[in-house]
């Protein structure tokens, strides 16, 4: 212990109110953290260059949380003292433990969602690369999960796409708005050394500070906004995983999921079963779970810092390390799938049945229609067309017109492209502001 100057290490506080177990997923921010506020004070004249640069390579040397500490900023704080000696106790001045797992938690949540807008891009990537393939390929569509018109698997691919590429561009900007340092705000009000909190941010990669010292050591709701959207990424997936198991049954058997996606049945060996897809579909509803936690907790806190914040943390990082997995689950998986058959009943024509009979005779479509479902009806309809034709007959932008789909693929490789642009971009002032941190630390670092 070093905080509590009271009671002992059996008090039911310091064991029910322990965050090192989860601490350990911040271990590295934390230290980029404390790191940024050394160099804080040697900057601003409070520490002589001698004692940052012992404080900094005791700070390099924490690996590990020990046993008998709060949470992970008490132990590092303490293992600096005992490298140090009583110089180590400087990096309590002008530093809260609030503002600094604050900055912690967007220092992780911002590495996290890099990786899960990378994969994103990555599976964009190869839903587009598919759907040029597979223009021609007829594929089923459903309303009320009954067959409703031909379609290609291309523009079934380019659904998802699109999807994905909303999600990912509601994603950046929630990155963008997390980009934000709450460093230097100290408990709640600040503190009465003169830190400058714009170059604490820049050396850690952050856009710009959380102004309000409230909002910077006590919100989460930038964090939770991450989270909310990345729920809805894994809802939108969730529902193309159950339109795999769908189409991949032996009921269906449009589908073919690769190999390495599925399993067999310890007693019937005909199965394959498209486990990938159940497991991804059951996280996508964990992620909800984990969303209801994280809002159930937030909303009784009183303004200001309460531990309660603490015990959200790791909900943070199960779901966006759930997502990052299923993104490249989904990606292999729509590698790898081929359609086995064409699904066909001329039924499926009858709208091309009564939008050509509306056109071509100039009469009002609810009449063509009635006349095309009395002859469903009485079981003597009838079509002349094959889906080829109704698909090529399709005349608005979005629709599975292979020259439409063309156009559609362009587009949408454009976006992607300047996606990427953005994500560069982004990645590239984060290891800027970095990289001067580190300058100025292998400047402290040299005798």
């Amino acid at each position: 212990m070093l905080y509590r100057s009271w009671g002992s290490s059996a008090d039911e506080a310091l064991d029910y109110t322990n965050s090192s177990h989860e601490d350990v997923e911040i271990i590295e921010q934390v230290r980029l953290t404390m790191k940024a506020h050394v160099i804080s004070l040697f900057l601003s004249g409070t520490i002589d260059k001698p004692v940052a640069r012992e404080i900094v390579r005791a700070i390099n040397s924490f690996k590990e949380i020990k046993q008998g500490y709060e949470d992970v900023h008490e132990a590092l704080e303490d293992h600096l003292i005992k490298e140090v000696g009583e110089e180590g106790g400087w990096v309590g001045l002008a530093r809260s433990r609030n503002d600094h797992v604050a900055t912690a938690l967007r220092l992780k949540a911002r590495d996290l969602l890099e990786e899960l807008l990378n994969s994103l891009l990555a599976l964009r990537e190869t839903i587009l690369s598919k759907a040029e393939e597979n223009k021609q390929v007829i594929f089923p569509v459903y309303t009320h999960f009954q067959l409703a018109q031909p379609s290609t698997l291309s523009h079934y691919l380019l659904y998802i796409e699109e999807e994905l590429s909303s999600r990912w561009r509601n994603i950046f900007s929630e990155l963008s708005q997390l980009n934000r340092s709450p460093l230097g705000a100290g408990a709640i009000v600040g503190t009465n050394l003169k830190v400058d909190r714009k170059k604490e941010a820049m050396m850690l990669g952050f856009d710009d500070v959380v102004y309000n010292t409230i909002s910077a050591t006590a919100s989460r709701s930038d964090i939770i906004s991450v989270v909310l959207e990345v729920a809805n990424l894994m809802v939108s997936i969730s529902r193309i995983a159950e339109d795999m198991v769908l189409l991949s049954s032996n009921m269906i058997d449009v589908v073919q999921l690769p190999d390495s996606h599925v399993s067999t049945s310890s007693l019937m060996p005909h199965k394959r079963n498209a486990v990938t897809m159940e497991t991804l579909r059951a996280k996508a509803g964990l992620i909800i779970g984990e969303v209801a936690s994280v809002l159930s907790i937030y909303k009784g806190t009183p303004s200001g810092y309460d531990l309660d914040l603490q015990e959200m943390n790791p909900h943070y990082w199960n779901v966006l390390e759930e997502a990052i997995r299923a993104m490249k689950i989904l990606k292999s998986a729509i590698s790898g799938m081929v359609v086995k058959k064409e699904i066909s009943d001329p039924k499926s024509l009858s709208t091309d049945e009564a939008e050509l009979k509306s056109i071509q005779n100039k009469v009002p479509y609810r009449k063509a229609y009635f006349e095309i479902a009395s002859s469903i009806k009485q079981g003597v309809y009838q079509s002349n067309l094959k889906p080829q034709d109704s698909i090529k007959m399709k005349a608005v932008i979005g629709s599975p017109n292979p020259d439409l789909i063309t156009e559609e693929i362009r587009i949408k490789r454009s976006f992607l492209s300047q996606d990427q642009d953005k994500l560069t971009s982004f990645s590239l002032r984060v290891r800027n502001g970095m990289n001067l941190m580190k300058v100025i630390e292998d400047d402290l670092l040299q005798e």
